[in-house]
Protein backbone atom coordinates (compact mmCIF):
# COMPACT_ATOMS: atom_id res chain seq x y z
CA UNK A 1 0.00 0.00 0.00
CA UNK A 2 1.20 3.62 -1.05
CA UNK A 3 1.87 5.72 2.15
CA UNK A 4 0.96 9.61 1.73
CA UNK A 5 3.81 11.35 0.65
CA UNK A 6 5.21 8.71 -2.43
CA UNK A 7 1.26 8.91 -3.53
CA UNK A 8 1.27 12.87 -3.64
CA UNK A 9 4.94 12.71 -5.18
CA UNK A 10 2.89 10.28 -8.15
CA UNK A 11 0.43 12.86 -8.29
CA UNK A 12 3.02 15.45 -8.43
CA UNK A 13 4.80 13.35 -11.07
CA UNK A 14 1.77 12.75 -13.03
CA UNK A 15 0.31 16.11 -12.78
CA UNK A 16 3.25 17.69 -14.02
CA UNK A 17 3.31 14.94 -17.15
CA UNK A 18 -0.22 16.00 -18.43
CA UNK A 19 -0.01 19.87 -17.86
CA UNK A 20 3.28 20.13 -19.93
CA UNK A 21 1.98 18.07 -22.66
CA UNK A 22 -1.04 19.92 -22.48
CA UNK A 23 0.87 23.39 -22.23
CA UNK A 24 1.88 22.69 -25.82
CA UNK A 25 3.16 25.46 -27.66
CA UNK A 26 0.13 27.75 -27.02
CA UNK A 27 2.37 30.88 -26.75
CA UNK A 28 3.73 30.85 -30.39
CA UNK A 29 0.94 31.70 -33.26
CA UNK A 30 1.55 30.71 -36.73
CA UNK A 31 3.65 28.04 -37.99
CA UNK A 32 7.34 28.37 -38.27
CA UNK A 33 7.97 26.81 -41.86
CA UNK A 34 11.32 26.97 -43.25
CA UNK A 35 11.75 26.55 -47.42
CA UNK A 36 7.75 26.98 -47.80
CA UNK A 37 7.48 26.92 -51.34
CA UNK A 38 9.89 24.17 -52.13
CA UNK A 39 8.22 21.86 -54.68
CA UNK A 40 7.88 18.50 -55.72
CA UNK A 41 10.05 16.74 -58.86
CA UNK A 42 7.32 17.00 -61.53
CA UNK A 43 5.41 13.69 -62.81
CA UNK A 44 6.87 11.12 -60.01
CA UNK A 45 4.31 8.92 -58.99
CA UNK A 46 4.77 7.04 -55.50
CA UNK A 47 6.91 3.78 -57.19
CA UNK A 48 8.98 6.10 -58.25
CA UNK A 49 9.13 8.26 -55.27
CA UNK A 50 10.02 5.01 -52.73
CA UNK A 51 12.44 4.81 -55.42
CA UNK A 52 14.08 7.67 -55.19
CA UNK A 53 13.53 7.40 -51.00
CA UNK A 54 15.58 4.05 -51.07
CA UNK A 55 18.41 5.49 -52.17
CA UNK A 56 19.42 8.70 -49.98
CA UNK A 57 21.51 8.99 -47.47
CA UNK A 58 18.71 11.00 -45.16
CA UNK A 59 14.97 11.84 -46.13
CA UNK A 60 13.99 15.70 -45.74
CA UNK A 61 11.15 16.78 -43.73
CA UNK A 62 9.30 17.72 -47.30
CA UNK A 63 9.61 14.02 -48.52
CA UNK A 64 8.74 12.27 -45.54
CA UNK A 65 5.57 14.69 -45.00
CA UNK A 66 5.14 13.43 -48.55
CA UNK A 67 5.28 9.85 -48.11
CA UNK A 68 3.07 9.66 -45.16
CA UNK A 69 0.31 11.16 -47.34
CA UNK A 70 0.93 8.85 -49.84
CA UNK A 71 0.73 6.25 -47.34
CA UNK A 72 -2.91 7.76 -45.99
CA UNK A 73 -4.42 8.75 -49.25
CA UNK A 74 -2.22 6.98 -52.09
CA UNK A 75 -1.61 10.37 -53.34
CA UNK A 76 -0.25 13.67 -52.79
CA UNK A 77 -1.97 16.84 -54.02
CA UNK A 78 0.22 19.68 -52.93
CA UNK A 79 2.31 21.49 -54.99
CA UNK A 80 4.11 23.22 -52.17
CA UNK A 81 5.90 22.21 -48.34
CA UNK A 82 3.61 24.79 -46.91
CA UNK A 83 0.63 23.70 -48.39
CA UNK A 84 1.79 19.56 -46.92
CA UNK A 85 2.39 21.28 -43.76
CA UNK A 86 -0.62 23.11 -43.51
CA UNK A 87 -2.93 19.88 -44.54
CA UNK A 88 -0.75 16.98 -42.21
CA UNK A 89 -1.42 20.25 -39.34
CA UNK A 90 -5.18 20.34 -40.07
CA UNK A 91 -5.42 16.68 -39.99
CA UNK A 92 -3.60 16.08 -36.98
CA UNK A 93 -0.83 14.18 -38.47
CA UNK A 94 1.87 16.73 -37.90
CA UNK A 95 2.29 18.94 -34.66
CA UNK A 96 1.84 22.58 -35.01
CA UNK A 97 4.56 23.56 -32.26
CA UNK A 98 7.10 21.98 -34.56
CA UNK A 99 9.62 24.62 -36.77
CA UNK A 100 9.51 22.70 -39.79
CA UNK A 101 12.09 22.85 -42.73
CA UNK A 102 11.89 21.53 -46.35
CA UNK A 103 15.44 20.55 -46.58
CA UNK A 104 16.23 19.01 -42.96
CA UNK A 105 16.59 15.69 -42.33
CA UNK A 106 13.82 13.84 -40.73
CA UNK A 107 14.51 12.54 -37.05
CA UNK A 108 13.23 9.26 -36.22
CA UNK A 109 10.83 10.81 -33.78
CA UNK A 110 9.43 13.30 -35.82
CA UNK A 111 8.69 10.07 -38.24
CA UNK A 112 7.01 8.31 -35.20
CA UNK A 113 4.82 10.38 -34.45
CA UNK A 114 3.50 10.67 -38.34
CA UNK A 115 3.23 7.08 -38.79
CA UNK A 116 2.03 7.03 -35.72
CA UNK A 117 -0.60 9.87 -36.17
CA UNK A 118 -1.52 8.67 -39.36
CA UNK A 119 -2.13 5.06 -38.38
CA UNK A 120 -4.57 5.64 -35.72
CA UNK A 121 -1.88 3.07 -33.60
CA UNK A 122 -3.91 2.99 -29.93
CA UNK A 123 -0.81 3.63 -27.60
CA UNK A 124 -0.09 2.36 -24.35
CA UNK A 125 -0.21 4.04 -20.90
CA UNK A 126 2.39 6.90 -21.01
CA UNK A 127 0.52 7.90 -24.65
CA UNK A 128 -2.66 7.87 -22.75
CA UNK A 129 -1.35 10.16 -20.16
CA UNK A 130 1.25 12.39 -22.21
CA UNK A 131 -0.96 12.69 -25.44
CA UNK A 132 1.22 11.63 -28.90
CA UNK A 133 4.39 13.30 -28.53
CA UNK A 134 7.91 12.07 -30.70
CA UNK A 135 9.18 9.94 -27.63
CA UNK A 136 6.38 7.62 -26.94
CA UNK A 137 5.21 7.45 -30.28
CA UNK A 138 8.77 6.07 -31.37
CA UNK A 139 8.15 3.02 -28.40
CA UNK A 140 4.85 2.65 -29.47
CA UNK A 141 5.69 1.86 -32.94
CA UNK A 142 9.30 -0.17 -31.86
CA UNK A 143 7.11 -2.42 -29.91
CA UNK A 144 4.47 -2.99 -32.78
CA UNK A 145 7.51 -3.45 -35.09
CA UNK A 146 6.60 -0.97 -37.78
CA UNK A 147 10.19 0.45 -36.85
CA UNK A 148 13.78 -0.59 -35.50
CA UNK A 149 15.04 0.00 -32.72
CA UNK A 150 17.13 3.19 -32.38
CA UNK A 151 16.97 7.20 -30.98
CA UNK A 152 14.56 9.68 -31.06
CA UNK A 153 17.25 12.69 -32.78
CA UNK A 154 18.54 10.35 -35.19
CA UNK A 155 17.96 11.03 -39.18
CA UNK A 156 16.27 8.63 -41.15
CA UNK A 157 17.90 7.21 -44.13
CA UNK A 158 16.10 6.55 -47.40
CA UNK A 159 15.94 2.59 -46.41
CA UNK A 160 14.77 2.71 -43.32
CA UNK A 161 12.21 5.09 -44.36
CA UNK A 162 10.34 2.64 -47.40
CA UNK A 163 10.77 0.46 -45.07
CA UNK A 164 8.57 1.79 -42.28
CA UNK A 165 5.63 2.97 -44.79
CA UNK A 166 5.53 -0.43 -45.80
CA UNK A 167 5.09 -1.76 -42.90
CA UNK A 168 2.61 1.03 -41.59
CA UNK A 169 1.24 0.61 -44.69
CA UNK A 170 0.53 -3.35 -43.92
CA UNK A 171 -0.33 -2.28 -39.98
CA UNK A 172 -2.97 0.44 -41.42
CA UNK A 173 -4.28 -2.39 -43.48
CA UNK A 174 -4.07 -5.62 -41.24
CA UNK A 175 -3.50 -4.34 -38.08
CA UNK A 176 -0.36 -6.68 -37.56
CA UNK A 177 3.12 -6.80 -39.33
CA UNK A 178 4.05 -9.82 -41.07
CA UNK A 179 6.89 -11.62 -40.29
CA UNK A 180 8.54 -11.19 -43.55
CA UNK A 181 8.39 -7.66 -43.54
CA UNK A 182 9.80 -7.85 -39.73
CA UNK A 183 13.07 -9.57 -41.63
CA UNK A 184 12.08 -12.83 -40.23
CA UNK A 185 11.29 -16.07 -41.69
CA UNK A 186 7.82 -17.35 -42.37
Amino acid sequence: MLNDTRGARILVVLSWIVLSGAAGCSQRSGLMVAGPDAALPGNEDSAGFLDRMSSGAKVTENDAMRGVLLLMDGKDATKTFQERVKLLVDRKVVDPCWEFGSHRAITRGRLAYMVYQACKVRGGLMLAITGPNQRYCLRELEYQKIMSEGTMLTEVTGMEFVAVIGRADAFMRDKKIPTVLMGKEG
